[in-house]
């Protein structure tokens, strides 16, 4: 459960690192959730692969990489790290990449979309994959869902508006406030990462256009990232009742989610992009 979240939020003290690393979420919706998850996938994982072979239209390294971005949710939203994130800035900063830059982009590597197609009933699945396949053009309603600019837009203003302050301490004290920041993180991001790495779709970003959109988003995130490492005041106050527990101040702890934010969270955007254009140059004239 939330039991160290809630303890401070309504005036209690911090849990400190004696009892943090033992903090586990076992809210029953949040496991019931990734045991969905989990459990459709494999199902429509052996039904597509006992009807056309094992591995056929899904690898076994995206398999594998589904199941690591449900393993990077558990380790995200169940682990400690939840827990410690409502009392140190630094750890929520991790929870969040975790959430955005680890577990979205594996997620979008399994290509859940078609395998849990292959979970339903095969009547049902016939019956949509006309409206699939419809979705997946240049003149449906629903291209905006696949328009690089949107996407980058959404991805860009999630992360910034959940970094200010009024709504970020609203995450720290409110419960569903706080699954909602989750929600809008995790969502927008897989978005974000599906237009540049879903195995199946005909509507990929160029590889070219690619490299552009993750250098553009490790700039404002970045920047993101500078303002909250440099700045001389605090932006979270909530922290400074739980951060001494840690032995460091709430302006210290917010220096170092900057940091985080600026630096390692950066290489991913500069490690996808360098991924991106090796394999662009790699491509054949056309």
């Amino acid at each position: 459960m939330f039991s160290a979240r809630e303890a401070w939020a309504h005036g209690g003290e911090g849990v400190g690192p004696g009892a943090g690393w033992t903090a586990w979420n076992w809210d029953p919706l949040l496991l019931g959730c990734l045991a969905l998850g989990s459990g459709l996938y494999a199902r429509g994982l052996l039904a597509l692969w006992e009807r056309g072979g094992d591995g056929r239209g899904i690898s076994h390294a995206r398999a594998g990489a589904y199941g690591a971005g449900l393993l990077a949710l558990f380790v995200a939203l169940v682990s400690p790290v939840d827990a410690i994130s409502a009392e140190l800035s630094s750890m929520h900063m991790v929870q969040h990449m975790v959430l955005m830059m680890v577990a979205a982009p594996l997620l979008v590597l399994g290509a859940p979309g078609f395998v849990l197609l292959w979970a339903l009933p095969a009547q049902t699945r016939r019956a949509l994959i006309p409206w699939f396949r419809k979705v997946e053009t240049w003149n449906s309603p629903w291209y905006l869902l696949w328009q690089p600019v949107v996407l980058w837009t959404l991805f860009a203003v999630a992360l910034w508006i959940w970094h200010v302050p009024p709504l970020y301490q609203a995450a720290l004290r409110i419960r569903w406030v706080h699954d909602f920041q989750h929600l809008a993180f995790l969502g927008t991001a897989f978005l974000f990462w599906r237009v540049l790495f879903d195995p199946l779709c005909r509507l990929r970003l160029s590889r070219g256009l690619g490299v552009l959109y993750l250098f553009t988003t490790s700039l404002h995130a970045g920047a993101l990232g500078v303002f909250l490492a440099l700045s001389p005041r605090v932006w979270y106050v909530d922290y400074e009742a739980t951060a001494p527990f840690w032995r460091l101040t709430a302006l210290e702890d917010q220096q170092l989610a900057g940091y985080l934010m600026w630096m390692p969270g950066c290489v991913v955007y500069a490690i996808a992009a360098a991924v991106l254009f090796s394999a662009w140059l790699r491509e054949p004239a056309r």
